[in-house]
């Protein structure tokens, strides 16, 4: 329920743009919940912390980058690294930091991860309940982003990030995590 204007024009654009938010997309939404938006603050944060490991490489950075992303956004549960594996078609856990999964390879096509491994595209889940090509991690999940790894133009792996609230994930999100697999990629 919304209490003044600003609040039910920002939860009626955020239900607008949601209907269609569980495609390959870029997203440009708004959010009420400030709980679940991330912060300026905590993307500069992330973003400098690492920087701090820019020499490293290969395990040792993707390390890196998942517990940062884990310590520095709370409603990041379960934060991973997929690295494609084409003579199997399918992809191939890495680095990552939540709870164990039974996921240590996806077929291509299969869940979310295994869509983004064919599209090469960002998808962002709200709601994984809502979705019939689910591949549940844990009970707890209830929203999921995977974005993908781009090295050289060629797509080799990707974020995969599940969290326990509903619909968290904002424009800052998005741009954070590109940036991540950028930052990476960049040092494979």
């Amino acid at each position: 329920m919304c209490t003044t204007a600003k609040a039910c024009t920002l939860l009626l654009i955020s239900h607008l743009e949601s209907n269609n938010r569980a495609t390959f997309t870029q997203l440009k939404r708004y959010s009420i919940n400030n709980l679940a938006v991330m912060t300026s603050i905590q993307l500069q944060n992330v973003k400098s912390e690492l920087q701090k490991g820019k020499n490293l490489r290969g395990l040792a950075l993707q390390t890196l980058a998942v517990t940062v992303l884990d310590k520095e956004v709370p409603y990041y549960n379960w934060t991973g690294f997929y690295w494609m594996n084409d003579a199997k078609n399918q992809l191939e856990l890495g680095a990552y930091i939540g709870e164990a999964t039974d996921h240590t390879s996806i077929p291509y096509g299969r869940g979310i991860c295994g869509q983004v491994a064919v599209s090469g595209k960002t998808f962002e889940v709200p709601d994984v309940h809502a979705q019939d090509n689910y591949l549940a991690c844990s009970l707890a999940t209830k929203s999921e982003i995977v974005v993908p790894v781009y090295a050289d133009e060629k797509l080799v792996g990707q974020i995969d990030i599940d969290s326990h609230q509903l619909d968290p994930f904002t424009a800052e999100d998005h741009e954070l995590l590109e940036w991540v697999a950028e930052f990476v990629a960049d040092r494979l």
